[in-house]
């Protein structure tokens, strides 16, 4: 029988699959705050808690919908 811990340290690759995201687009999401940056608990290993990374994946849902509007928004004051 084998324990794994509830909220689990993923690298990198696993927490791009974790995230629907190939692993550029996954670093690329990173380096733009848009995910939480990498804890390291060895160097050179980038890790990731799950919980921290689910949650980040949740906040940014509902910008698409809200770049649209400020777009549209935007798109308003200049024509008028």
């Amino acid at each position: 029988m084998s324990y794994q811990a509830p909220d689990p340290l993923l690298p990198a690759d696993h927490a791009a699959v974790e995230a629907g995201l190939s692993l550029p687009a996954f670093w690329k999401a990173v380096a733009a705050q848009r995910l939480p940056p990498p804890l390291y608990p060895a160097p050179r290993a980038p890790r990731w808690r799950r919980s921290e990374l689910l949650a980040a994946l949740e906040l940014t849902r509902a910008l698409p919908s809200q770049a649209k509007a400020a777009r549209r928004e935007a798109k308003l004051a200049l024509a008028g």
